[in-house]
């Protein structure tokens, strides 16, 4: 595998981005190149204190990563990585390969073996600094880490989107780390949103799935440390002001509407997720739910009325007993529902929520009564053990009397439903 696309998120140490720059290209590699790759493995290898540890990080960037990034000009930023306050021409979705892209003249940085990998050994070197230097560290070097990440996202080749995504995504959690507002300061985290909205359209049928799944599994992730990042200059949301809060909400709003919900709606039909022509991407998709609500908080009951008949009809549906991950999924989204929204779920969303959970019960018997050689039935009772143990915590959050009264209706109804109330009727 090349180094330059590698998906792992192991840390890279000294030992590793040495034995890379000391691993020539399979590609023909040009002098200019090989004179960087030299001067990589020399800068690190006397890089033996961390006391000497920034100037070498600063050296790398300004000597190595700069150089490979020279021709590769970003709309949105100026000569030395700032904002660029000129405005841009309107974007119209992700960039899509053209003849000139097959020359790669003007992008060494895409032939060389060891671009990411030196990226990402800086990257993680700021974690390894003291405490007491590692923020003015990284803010010094802030504005030489943003081009290369940032035109990685933009560029045509998927493999480079998810990577450019995978180091933003390191990027954000290190910023995090230090409670940095320089996304914030700079303006550079809107440049950032803009550039990681254009590809959230990377779909199938236009986009082949394997090419849609590598690059959203980091896009979504880099998207979300990107937002911790923009406000981590806060110990918690509750501590933002007004203005902060509303633009903190607007971008996981952005995230939910424009990306998580939009993309499921192309990739299934109206009626039930089962009916998606991605099993992997829609799981995915379903993945990034809760991640998003638990950020936004009760501010999220919002979006139920569109969500939650969502996913009751998707639970209802029984093909989608036959994608058991799908089934998880949707049970995750359930589960983060209940936690984050409680009032208003006891309030109002419950019934909602109990009849998709008693349709897929109901769906799981008539599996489980069948022939019971289905690829779904092996994992029926792994599911119907979930089932009961979100049952069980819808009800610990509605009215006593009232959860008794519903429970013992459906019973009379269906005795099948007995066996989903057990647990519910054992603890109360």
């Amino acid at each position: 595998m090349d180094t330059n696309n590698s998906h792992t998120r192991d840390a890279m140490d000294t030992e590793d981005i040495l034995s890379v720059l000391s691993t020539q290209s399979t590609a023909p590699e040009s002098a200019s190149t090989s004179t960087l790759r030299n001067q990589a493995h020399a800068l690190i290898s006397r890089s033996t204190d961390e006391s000497v540890l920034p100037a070498t990080l600063l050296d790398l960037l300004t000597q190595v990563i700069k150089p490979l990034f020279t021709n590769t000009k970003h709309p949105s930023l100026t000569s030395t990585g700032r904002k660029n306050l000129v405005p841009n021409s309107p974007s119209f979705g992700p960039s899509y390969p053209t003849l000139s892209d097959h020359y790669e003249t003007s992008k060494p940085w895409k032939t060389t073996g060891f671009t990411v990998p030196l990226l990402r050994y800086i990257l993680d070197s700021y974690s390894a600094l003291p405490s007491t230097s590692r923020k003015q560290t990284l803010e010094s070097h802030f504005h030489l880490l943003v081009p290369p990440i940032l035109n990685m996202i933009d560029d045509t080749d998927p493999s480079y989107k998810a990577t450019g995504c995978r180091l933003l995504h390191t990027l954000g959690e290190v910023l995090v780390s230090v409670q940095s507002d320089m996304l914030k300061r700079t303006g550079l985290g809107d440049v950032f949103v803009h550039a990681l909205k254009g590809n959230l359209t990377l779909l199938p049928t236009l986009t082949p799935e394997d090419e849609s799944l590598s690059v959203l599994r980091e896009l979504y992730p880099a998207y979300i440390a990107l937002v911790d990042a923009m406000f981590c200059y806060s110990s918690s949301p509750s501590k933002l002001t007004s203005a902060e809060s509303k633009a903190r909400d607007d971008l996981l709003t952005s995230l939910y509407r424009h990306g998580i919900m939009a993309s499921l709606e192309h990739l299934s039909s109206a009626t039930s997720f089962s009916s998606t022509i991605s099993v992997s991407l829609t799981v995915f998709l379903l993945r990034q739910v809760p991640p998003v609500i638990e950020r936004m908080g009760i501010s999220s009951v919002r979006h139920l009325k569109g969500l939650l008949p969502m996913v009751r009809a998707g639970l209802m549906d029984p093909f989608i007993l036959v994608a058991p991950e799908m089934v998880s999924a949707v049970l995750d989204v359930v589960e983060c529902v209940i936690s984050v929204c409680t009032p208003r779920v006891k309030e109002k969303w419950y019934p909602e929520i109990l009849r998709g959970l008693v349709g897929c019960w109901c769906n799981c018997i008539d599996e489980n009564e069948g022939s019971g050689t289905t690829s779904a039935s092996k994992y029926l009772p792994e599911t119907m053990t979930r089932l009961t143990k979100v049952v069980k915590m819808l009800g610990d959050i509605v009215d006593e009397t009232e959860w008794k009264d519903v429970t013992r209706r459906l019973v009379d109804e269906e005795p099948d439903l007995k066996e989903l109330f057990e647990q519910d009727e054992q603890d109360s």
